[in-house]
């Protein structure tokens, strides 16, 4: 199964002249399902929601969304406080946070962003007890249950020396012993603008922390906007890190992972 993470598309901040060629890497690549961890738009305007419709619509498989703070509505606070997700959901999903699963894997999503939060700095995230929960649900262990387990949200939660920003969520700790309790395999985020991969856990399980690069906006953080490319066969994970070089998406980085017993 190939599934390909996109994260910060940011629209109103795109950069057009590479929207077809991601496109294009995109079906070269043969998906069978895209992964986008938030930050559709840059404002949350009705015309960037529509740009990302048109391009979701463009996409070579089905989506699974979550949505970023960036998609709530940062200027009309009547919208922000009482209808922050309105436009996300008429223009994308309806369910902040979605749940996937076929014979290969198991896939949930969680909503980290807030219409407010006690920080000065509201781009910051969050994941409650009631996500927390809703985890514990979905990814229960039934007996000789060997899918590939992966969960995605906007704001990481794991540390990366190189990450260009430093960010706040609450629940972050909690959160980090539920996925590491409920053995999650890959956990998908954004935000940051920054492509890494991280392993974190212990002798009984080590869960990878996915990072992308923004996709296609021109707020690029010391690093190419780009898209990750992920292949899981029954006992093999491999990551493939594209970068913009040279007008094209090119494979900068790859990382290999045996399933775990």
């Amino acid at each position: 199964m190939k599934i390909i993470h996109l994260s910060d598309l940011h629209f109103g901040t795109e950069k057009d002249n590479i929207i077809n060629k991601l496109l294009d890497s995109l079906n070269q690549a043969k998906p069978d399902l895209t992964i986008i961890s938030g930050d559709f738009t840059q404002r949350a305007f009705t015309q960037e929601f529509q740009k990302t419709k048109d391009f979701l619509n463009n996409l070579p498989c089905p989506a699974f969304c979550v949505p970023g703070n960036h998609d709530i509505p940062a200027y009309n606070l009547i919208e922000r406080f009482f209808e922050p997700y309105q436009k996300y959901q008429n223009f994308i999903n309806k369910d902040l946070c979605p749940v996937y699963e076929n014979e290969k894997i198991k896939l949930a999503g969680l909503n980290s962003a807030r219409r407010a939060l006690p920080h000065w700095n509201w781009a910051n995230g969050t994941i409650s007890a009631e996500q927390r929960a809703r985890l514990d649900r979905f990814f229960y262990p039934p007996p000789n249950d060997t899918r590939w387990k992966i969960c995605t949200f906007h704001h990481p939660i794991h540390k990366v020396d190189t990450m260009p920003l430093d960010v706040t969520v609450f629940g972050r700790k909690a959160t980090l012993k539920k996925i590491q309790d409920l053995k999650i395999d890959l956990v998908l985020t954004g935000h940051v603008h920054h492509a890494s991969i991280t392993t974190l856990g212990n002798d009984t399980h080590q869960t990878v922390y996915l990072s992308a690069s923004t996709a296609l906006s021109n707020r690029t953080r010391d690093q190419e906007n780009g898209f990750n490319l992920i292949t899981l066969t029954k006992n093999t994970m491999t990551i493939d890190i594209y970068k913009l070089k040279n007008s094209n998406f090119e494979n900068f980085e790859t990382f290999e992972r045996k399933k775990e017993n």
